[in-house]
């Protein structure tokens, strides 16, 4: 089956809908392709995020030490895009790029908790 499988969306749980809308599409700049009450649903480069509205928000705390996962978006230059995402209002897990096994990261939460990277892919 495994060799079967390809990545159909990523899913993120959100308490706010407008919120939602707000952060994924004006902030991050993802293309809003479909809405309704409860649900959203995005398109970037190379993928699909759909939003759904829940009713619980946990705190992004310890992110990498709890069972989960975490979304990693590549970015060209990290410093430019935490410059860029920082002037709106993003607040970084990290306050400067960290070197992890498979390239430098830095995380940030959504206003609702969700934690996500950005990444640079390891030179050479």
């Amino acid at each position: 089956m495994t060799g079967h499988l390809s990545l159909n969306r990523v899913m993120i749980f959100a308490p706010d809908i407008v919120g939602a809308r707000q952060f994924f599409g004006e902030v991050l700049g993802l293309d809003l392709m479909r809405a309704d009450e409860q649900t959203l649903t995005f398109q970037g480069s190379g993928f699909v995020l759909s939003v759904f509205l829940c009713e619980d928000i946990d705190a992004p705390d310890r992110y990498s030490q709890r069972p989960g996962a975490s979304v990693a978006f590549t970015v060209p230059s990290l410093e430019v895009a935490m410059s860029e995402l920082a002037a709106k209002g993003v607040r970084f897990l990290h306050s400067a790029p960290k070197a992890g096994p498979v390239g430098r990261y830095v995380a940030f939460a959504d206003p609702f908790g969700t934690v996500f990277e950005l990444m640079e892919w390891p030179a050479g």
